[in-house]
Parts: C-alpha cells; sequence; structure tokens
C-alpha cells in the first residue's frame, strides 16, 4: 500500500500534478500515520506547493519517527530558511551531512543556505567548499551544475556561475533550470538584458508554465515600471539640490531639461517593454491589478506637482512664494512613494505564480543601500557646505525627501517579511530595519520642520514706493520796500 502510494505520487509529481500528489500521500497517511517515509514526502511536496507551515510539521514528525531521514532534515532546513531562520536551516542541513558526508543533495543544500545568509568571507569559502565537494562526487550530473551555478550567483560570483551554466548545458542544452539562470546572469549585466528576455521568451515558448520563467519575466517587467516613481525622486531631489547653489537664471534653464528627461525617461521604460515582453503582456497584467494601474496614474500625477513646485522656485519673487514651492515639491514626493507602494504591492504581495516576494525584498533591500549610501554622502556634503548656498534653507527639504525615500523602501521590505512570515518576523533583522526607519522618520520631521520655520531666500529687489511724497511748503516771501531819502530842497 505504502510503496503503491509514494509510486503513483511521484508519477503525478513528474506530471506537475502537486495537489493530486498530496491527496495521494494524505490517503496513505490516513492508514499508516507514523510511517516516515509518507511524512517524509508529503513533508516536500508541502514545501513545492509554499506550503510552509505543513512542511516543516511534516518534516519534524517524519524525523521524530526515524531520525536518520535525510530528505526531511534538508526539507526542514529549506522551511526554516523560508522562514529567515538561519541558524535553525543550517543546523539541521549540517545535520543531513553529518548523517551521510558525500550525499550531493545534503552538500548542495548546505552551500545554498550558508550562501543565501553569508555576509563575510569565511562562510562563502565553507560554502564554496561544499560546492567543489558536490560537484567532484558527480561531475557529469545536470542538477548539480544547475544547483551549483544558482549558489555562486547568489554569492555575486559570475565567474563561477557562468562556469556551471555551462558545464550543465553542454550535458543538456535545454536544460530549464540552467537556461533560467543564464538569463538571471544576464539580466543582472546592464548591457545583456536583451538577451536574458530572448532566453525566457524561448523557455516560455516550449514550456508556458515554466514558474521560474514567468517570475523573472514579471520580476523584468515590474521593476521597470517602479523605476517610473523613482525617476520622480530624482526629478524632485535633483531640483531641490540645485536651487540650494544655483540662481533662478539657472534654475529656469536646468529644470525644464530635468522634467523633459523624467518624461523621456517614461516613455522609454514603456517602449523598452513593449519590445522586450510578449505581445500583450504586460496590458494583460496591468488590467489585472487595478492598483496598479492607480499607481501609475498617481506616478504620473507626482511628477506634474513636482515641476508646479518647480515653476514657484522659478517664479517667485516672495519668500513664502519660495516655500510653498518647496512643500509642492514634497507633496510629489509622498505620491510618488505612494505610487511605488501600490506598484511594489502588485508585484510581490499577490500570489499568481509570477510573484515572487525574495526578489522583491532583495531589490528593495538593494535600494535601500543605494540610497542609504548615496543620500547620506549628499547630506553630508550639503551639511558642510550649507553656509555657503545660496538657499541653505532647501538643506531641510533635500533631508525630508531622502528620509521619505528610505522609509518607502522600508515600508515594502517589512510588507513582505509580514507575508511571509507573519508573527515570525519580529528578529533581529526586522528590528534593525524598524530602527532605520524610526531614524528617517526622525529626519524627516526635521526636514519638515526646517521647511516651515526656515527662511526662505528671494530675489525680491528693494520696493520703489508708489506713495508720493508730500509736497514741501512753498517759501512766503514778505517784500519790505526800501526806505527812501527825503528829496533835496
Amino acid at each position: 500500500m505504502t510503496r503503491s502510494a509514494l509510486g503513483r505520487a511521484e508519477v503525478a509529481v513528474e506530471l506537475g500534478r502537486l495537489d493530486e500528489a498530496r491527496r495521494i500521500i494524505g490517503e496513505a497517511l490516513v492508514a499508516h500515520p507514523d510511517d516516515p517515509v509518507l511524512l517524509e514526502r508529503m513533508a516536500d511536496i508541502a514545501y513545492r506547493l509554499d506550503q510552509t507551515d505543513d512542511a516543516l510539521r511534516y518534516a519534524n514528525a517524519a524525523i521524530a519517527a526515524d531520525p536518520a531521514r535525510i530528505d526531511a532534515y534538508l526539507t526542514a532546513a529549506l522551511a526554516y530558511d523560508a522562514y529567515a531562520m538561519r541558524a535553525e536551516a543550517q543546523r539541521h542541513a549540517r545535520m543531513a551531512t553529518r548523517l551521510a558526508p558525500d550525499n550531493v543533495a545534503a552538500l548542495l543544500v548546505l552551500a545554498r543556505l550558508i550562501a543565501n545568509s553569508a555576509t563575510s568571507d569565511k562562510p562563502r569559502a565553507e560554502a564554496r567548499d561544499a560546492l567543489e565537494r558536490a560537484t567532484q562526487l558527480a561531475p557529469a550530473h545536470v542538477g548539480t551544475h544547475a544547483h551549483a551555478a544558482e549558489t555562486y550567483r547568489r554569492m555575486h560570483d559570475s565567474d563561477a556561475a557562468r562556469r556551471h551554466v555551462e558545464a550543465g548545458l553542454a550535458e543538456d542544452p535545454v536544460h530549464a533550470e540552467l537556461l533560467q539562470t543564464r538569463a538571471r546572469l544576464d539580466f543582472e549585466n546592464v548591457a545583456t538584458r536583451d538577451k536574458a528576455v530572448a532566453t525566457l521568451r524561448g523557455l516560455l515558448g516550449s514550456n508556458p508554465g515554466n514558474a521560474g520563467a514567468r517570475r523573472l519575466l514579471a520580476e523584468i517587467m515590474w521593476r521597470a515600471l517602479i523605476r517610473l516613481a523613482a525617476w520622480v525622486w530624482f526629478f524632485a531631489a535633483a531640483v531641490v539640490a540645485l536651487s540650494m547653489w544655483i540662481p533662478p537664471v539657472g534654475m529656469r534653464v536646468l529644470t525644464p531639461a530635468l522634467f523633459v528627461g523624467v518624461l523621456g525617461a517614461w516613455f522609454g521604460v514603456f517602449r523598452k517593454l513593449s519590445r522586450q515582453l510578449p505581445r500583450g503582456y504586460m496590458r494583460k497584467r496591468l488590467l489585472r491589478r487595478p492598483e496598479a494601474l492607480l499607481a501609475l496614474v498617481i506616478g504620473l500625477l507626482s511628477g506634474f506637482v513636482a515641476d508646479i513646485g518647480t515653476l514657484e522656485l522659478r517664479s517667485g519673487w516672495w519668500s513664502e512664494d519660495i516655500r510653498g514651492g518647496y512643500i509642492v515639491i514634497l507633496i510629489g514626493v509622498v505620491g510618488a512613494a505612494l505610487a511605488h507602494l501600490l506598484l511594489f504591492a502588485a508585484w510581490g504581495v499577490r500570489r499568481d505564480g509570477e510573484s515572487d516576494r525574495r526578489a522583491g525584498e532583495e531589490f528593495a533591500l538593494l535600494s535601500v543601500i543605494i540610497v542609504i549610501g548615496g543620500g547620506l554622502l549628499l547630506v553630508g556634503m550639503f551639511a558642510a557646505l550649507r553656509h555657503w548656498a545660496r538657499q541653505p534653507a532647501a538643506f531641510g527639504v533635500f533631508v525630508a525627501i531622502v528620509g521619505m525615500v528610505v522609509v518607502t523602501l522600508l515600508l515594502e521590505i517589512l510588507l513582505v517579511q509580514a507575508l511571509e512570515r507573519g508573527w515570525r518576523m519580529f528578529d533581529a533583522y526586522a528590528g534593525g530595519v524598524l530602527l532605520v526607519a524610526a531614524l528617517m522618520t526622525l529626519a524627516i520631521w526635521w526636514g519638515l520642520h526646517q521647511t516651515a520655520t526656515q527662511t526662505f531666500h528671494s530675489d525680491e529687489r528693494t520696493p520703489v514706493s508708489t506713495v508720493p511724497k508730500s509736497p514741501s511748503p512753498i517759501p512766503t516771501f514778505h517784500f519790505t520796500p526800501p526806505v527812501l531819502p527825503p528829496p533835496a530842497g
């Protein structure tokens, strides 16, 4: 009975019918609830179905029934890693390698888990050792090369990843996982992104249900759309930074060029996506996500709002007009933040076979690092030189913009964490994200306070009074006739 159920379930898995495989194993477990083989197989199927809680529960039950079940340890390790419980994940993977030091799957899983959390060279060296050993044990196994290539890619060793991709494709030129890894490597290189899209379209042409190819193609589209909101942030930050140093005459020349550049970037994104993506691909996904359409409208309007604020800066003669211009620019930044959040949610929140929350979190985290690194550098430079600036009070506006951008990206990271891990998100990582968000919120408050209270310099000329001067009194002349001498004789 057990062997028959396992055989039928294996056939269902090979055909991609995971729900049917789960049903077959579930019926067998009713009769044999403590069978470690059935529990181990159910854990694996649940993990493939993204049912991480069930995967962890069945894997632990299999380990309790038979502490030597290597695959159960590996499934539990992967489930713990999905919850970002890195220590537990690596502990279970190491237990599998101790039980079977020459087990290729155990070595590959251990290397992947180490790569997912490696922050220094020492753990990366351990991951490389595990990958090299696995490759030596199975030098011609295509799956081993595919797993090694993806792990090296996660460790940002693109040369080693490409070596394994080419070695694997030499054995199987149409291997889906290897082609996906090659596409992602091409996508991570700006010069070869068109090749990545071509590879993905070929994969989907031969297998429309390929989940990895669908997720990566969706990632290409959503990352491009999300950058549209970021262009509004760039425009606002650039205008405010320039206004600190450049007089209105120069602003009248530079700001139109900046705004036209932003509109050109929007047009270029849509034009490139329409050329890269399959016909109707983007329209179909946007129409199914009203929040994404709303985000695009909000993003476009936010760009025009920021431009209206720029016009105030260029044409305002009075200091209060200039303050109002900066406030309008900040409103445009807030609108772009809302658009960014909505587009991110449209990509990462839904579960439709194309959402990839881990990729979304990596994208937001990398964006945070770039913005904080570049933003803090500019903030420090402007802070040191602000006393020589033409408009020093604009420094507070710039700080508020940087803070708003960082808080938006951190909210996106926390959103993914909450959806993936629930109550388990409250760990050191989430605590660090919340701490940075709190600091950035204080920076926003300080910047807004400076914007509201500081004096802005205007180009107001000394006014000429239009009130007529009071006339000077007309002098009065008193004529005194001369005294003539009496006539002679």
